[in-house]
């Protein structure tokens, strides 16, 4: 294993702000409707969302009225969602990851400043009980990235960097990059590679981190890998039935769902770890893609997303029982 890229405190250089409700600099914002029952009060696509012990949050994203910067609540039993009063950075493909206690990671994506998209470097952390944000540095932001946690570390996989020419132009260019943050330890370290530098979504399956689909800028992927923690290794596991990018998964007992797809937007797959098959779920799930999924009990919410370049961004919070 590579050594520690640096310790927590050196790379996170702690918090430098304290947020609550308090405006930001931002794209325009439409106004929010009434809440209602299953939608969101803002559409958006691009947006980051996981659920604690309580409840799911939503964090970000865009819509055609621009970027958005605020974080909705769902309550998984009534299905309402509410927007809290509470600020964050605009972004949108950026991640999100629960730590297992009161405190939400949000990592990376594409911001806003000065009028200027950028990948976001800023690392905002959202505690649940007191409703307030502090933000620090990440060493190596990228778009697309995917974060997971795995016991006590947190996982923030692949995605994309930025790299401009001396004009001034700039083009994305996929990573491999695996890190791993250490709670006990307060270090950050370097992890084996992804196989295929991509962007792609991760989430965890017993003691192991999984990272399925994805595209690198030239290509598509169908290819889903797992990581052992202990090896440092990653092994392939079954491809899908097709390549699939822009989607979001979400895991229920041994059943891997895949929602969404660039090219096949109404595309959900699920893969069933005890038979190592995939299959076309067998659900009534409306097509988007760059939507989010978030398992909360028996239940898989599937969230706004879009179904063109250009929007229309969707307000949908699409529920499913999940079925052993």
């Amino acid at each position: 294993m590579p050594p520690p890229l640096t310790s927590i405190k050196s790379l996170f250089s702690v918090v430098v702000v304290v947020l609550v409700a308090v405006g930001c600099a931002s794209a325009p914002e439409a106004p929010a409707p009434e809440p209602e029952s299953a939608t969101l009060n803002y559409a958006r696509f691009g947006h980051a969302a996981v659920a604690d012990n309580e409840a799911i949050y939503v964090f970000g994203g865009a819509s055609e009225n621009g970027f958005i910067g605020n974080i909705e609540r769902i309550d998984p039993v009534t299905k309402i969602s509410t927007v809290l009063p509470v600020r964050m950075l605009p972004r949108r493909y950026g991640s999100a990851v629960w730590d297992g206690n009161e405190l939400i990671y949000i990592f990376g994506g594409v911001g806003v400043h000065e009028g200027h998209y950028r990948i976001e470097p800023t690392i905002e952390i959202f505690n649940t009980r007191t409703r307030k944000v502090s933000r620090t540095k990440m060493l190596l932001p990228r778009r697309l990235n995917s974060a997971a946690r795995l016991g006590e570390h947190i996982f923030v996989v692949g995605g994309s960097k930025l790299e401009t020419d001396a004009s001034g132009n700039g083009e994305f260019h996929a990573m491999s990059l695996v890190t791993a943050y250490d709670f006990a330890n307060e270090q950050l370290n370097r992890r084996a590679d992804l196989p295929d530098a991509r962007d792609t979504k991760v989430f965890t399956y017993g003691d192991q981190l999984c990272a399925v689909g994805g595209y690198n800028h030239k290509n598509t992927f169908a290819r889903f890998d797992c990581y052992t923690p202990a090896t440092d290794t990653w092994q392939a596991m079954p491809d899908m039935p097709s390549a699939t990018s822009a989607h979001s998964v979400a895991v229920h007992g041994d059943k891997l769902y895949v929602f969404g797809n660039y090219s096949k937007l109404d595309q959900a797959l699920v893969f069933d770890f005890a038979t190592q098959q995939w299959s076309t779920a067998d659900l009534p799930y409306q097509a988007s893609r760059h939507n989010t999924a978030v398992t909360f009990g028996n239940e898989i919410f599937v969230i706004g997303g879009t179904t063109d370049t250009k929007g229309p961004a969707l307000d949908t919070i699409q529920v499913f029982t999940a079925k052993r």
